[in-house]
């Protein structure tokens, strides 16, 4: 669903009812902010389950899809629970994917 110019968000669930994934896209760049769908050790073991998952089923389902979308698209993604920088790249990395921060002035 649009909310705005170039800003869109998308029921993911998964990790609680109703959550939702946003994407900003302007001049043919785009991010996606994942909010709660990935921590970092899903970055190796992306069909592992947490406690704090509402149908974890489902989160991995999500986390995969936004993971090889990612992957595929080179978008950038940002997450909520993700080291600082939380933004970056991803990259496949066998079975798993691999995390690629930007770099930057901070």
């Amino acid at each position: 669903m649009e909310v705005a110019a170039g800003v869109s968000a998308r029921v993911t669930g998964g990790h609680t009812p109703g959550h939702c994934v946003v994407d900003v896209a302007s001049n043919g760049e785009k991010l996606t902010f994942v909010g709660d769908a990935i921590f970092e050790v899903g970055f190796d073991n992306p069909e592992w389950q947490n406690g704090f998952e509402h149908d974890p089923e489902v989160a991995v389902d999500v986390r995969v899809g936004l993971l090889n979308e990612a992957a595929e698209t080179g978008a950038l993604l940002a997450a909520a629970h993700v080291a600082f920088p939380s933004i970056g790249h991803i990259a496949k990395n066998g079975e798993g994917f691999r995390f690629v921060p930007v770099q930057g002035d901070y």
